[in-house]
């Protein structure tokens, strides 16, 4: 699937920004609005783009200007929106060159995702890891007319379950986790009774977005509970990805639930966008964003996976608000 990258791009179309004389804009990589300091770019000069939740190295003189605030967020600035940040090219860098570990940033990676208080197990390591091309980085990727499938995107943590060798495992996104009675996943297994439900279909990894207890994002889960939404579904004898339809009848036979689908049809430009903002379909708050994938399986000209999201610009530039989450 996708890769951190931190990108040497090639500056294309600069504009004024339309409330600030001392401002320029731009979008970089097909679709991501960065606004900088006029006059330090042109069309045409080579960049380092750095996206929306790249940490930088403390105390880089090129990054003084954050602050203490070393992740970099999306920001509206005279109120237009812009995501991630330029830096310049070192001499001798080349268009399209990932220069992550030259300029040691790293992707943010929450506290869960680190096994620093002895949460995690050993991983068997089958699962394939679950990560998401973004829209605004394959624009072109869906095709005018193409049948595509566009769901709620929810905010929590990023799932992973599966009967395998005779037992059920319960995975974050990158690690398996011990089954402990505080754990999101594991409290989220026991609600659904998924060691019966998958029982059923071993050796498939169901995958779901487990959710309800962070702050500003109950969706419609009480106070003290957990919900579980399933979004895909892969087979690991196959080594296939099931065809959204058989997935969604697949879920629908186990009794599980599965993100909501907002739109399915017809594809046309802009059409994530006008669904990527606005109110949750699972609660009274805003929704997280969208993701779009094409009804019929297949993989894009990068060879990747065509599944994309697309995160809502209210979602990104939202009050960081403390989160809560077990031990």
């Amino acid at each position: 699937m996708s890769e951190f990258n931190v990108q040497v791009v090639r500056i294309g179309t600069v504009e004024k920004h339309p409330d600030a004389d001392t401002l320029s804009m731009t979008k970089i990589l097909g679709g991501y609005p960065v606004i900088f300091q006029t006059g330090r770019y042109k069309e045409g000069d080579l960049a380092v783009y750095v996206p929306v939740d790249a940490v930088v190295r403390p105390n880089d003189p090129r990054f003084d200007f954050l602050g203490d605030h070393l992740r970099v967020r999306a920001k509206r600035l005279r109120g237009v929106f812009s995501m991630g940040l330029l830096t310049p090219a070192e001499p001798g860098w080349v268009e399209g060159q990932n220069v992550a570990a030259e300029l040691g940033i790293t992707k943010y990676l929450p506290p869960w995702e680190k096994d620093v208080h002895g949460l995690n197990e050993e991983d068997p390591g089958v699962f394939p890891v679950y990560d998401l091309e973004a829209l605004r980085h394959c624009p072109n990727q869906l095709a005018e007319g193409e049948e595509v499938v566009l769901t709620e995107k929810c905010h929590g943590e990023n799932a992973r379950f599966c009967i395998y060798n005779g037992r059920l495992y319960c995975c974050s996104r990158t690690k398996v986790k011990k089954d402990m009675p505080d754990s999101q996943w594991w409290r989220a297994a026991r609600k659904y009774d998924l060691d019966t439900a998958l029982d059923k279909y071993p050796d498939f990894v169901f995958y779901g977005e487990v959710y309800g207890y962070t702050s500003g994002f109950p969706y419609d889960v009480k106070p003290g509970d957990v919900g579980l939404r399933f979004f895909d579904v892969y087979d690991l004898v196959m080594k296939t990805w099931l065809h959204f339809d058989v997935q969604q009848q697949l879920l629908e036979d186990l009794g599980l639930p599965s993100v909501p689908v907002l739109y399915r049809g017809p594809w046309s430009a802009g059409l994530a966008h006008s669904l990527a903002s606005g109110t949750s379909t699972l609660g009274k708050h805003i929704r997280e964003g969208v993701v779009v994938r094409p009804v019929e399986e297949r993989v894009m000209s990068n060879g990747r996976r065509c599944v994309l999201k697309l995160h809502g610009e209210e979602f990104l530039l939202r009050n960081k608000l403390p989160q809560r989450h077990p031990p």
